[in-house]
This record gives structure tokens, sequence and C-alpha cells, in this order.
């Protein structure tokens, strides 16, 4: 795979951004991302969770969300599998779509404890 730089996204990458870029076949994909934004300034990687087209007649699962084109940045409505999350090489980045409101993102957060499990304390 060869890497245009000249193409890639170069601005500043939040949690909760809704980014587009190239998967390993250099097909276009979307993703937001889940990576603290700490860490999103400094690494050279992103973790982020696939974004794939949506229709309402679609199984949808609890740790998924489903984002619809006014709130998410997205030509048609989407939904995020919390279930499909991987490292994305910030090179493969090329634009950003949209970022998602804190309530949508708190329901990402709330799907992502489902499919990672809630972290618990021995004790409780």
């Amino acid at each position: 795979m060869v890497i245009d730089c000249n193409n890639m996204y170069c601005g500043s990458i939040k949690r909760g951004d809704i980014l587009l870029c190239l998967d390993n076949n250099e097909k276009e994909i979307s993703v937001v991302a889940i990576q603290d934004d700490i860490l999103n300034q400094s690494l050279p990687t992103v973790i982020a969770a696939l974004i794939n087209p949506f229709s309402n007649k679609d199984e949808k699962f609890i740790n998924e969300v489903i984002l619809k084109k006014e709130e998410s940045g997205l030509s048609n409505n989407g939904i995020c599998f919390l279930h499909k999350i991987f490292t994305v090489d910030r090179r493969l980045i090329i634009a950003k779509k949209g970022e998602l409101k804190p309530q949508k993102l708190q329901e990402i957060y709330d799907a992502l404890d489902i499919t990672l499990g809630k972290f618990r304390n021995k004790n409780s």
C-alpha cells in the first residue's frame, strides 16, 4: 500500500470525531475515534470503531449505536460497531466528517462498556 501523504488529514483529532480513512484494501471507511484526547495528540495511531451504513430494516445489537446523518456529518445514516475496534495509522486518515455531541458520545461509552465489560472493583 502506497500512502499519499499529500492527501492525509493533518488536523487535530478528538474522541468522538467521525473520520474518513483507508482500510488495508485502500477502500474508504468511516470510523469514530474512541481513544483518549491526550493520546490522540501524541501517538501516530488512533483507536477507532467502525461505522457502516445503516437502514431501518437492519438489526441493531446492544453494543452498536445508530448515528443519524444529521448528527454525525455522514452522508447517510450509519451504525457504529463497538465490537469492531481497531487501530488506524494516522497516515491513512483522509478527512474529518463530523463530531459527536456529548449525549451521543455517552451512548458510545455505554455500548463500549457492554463490549469490554465495565471495570469493577473486586469488592463490589
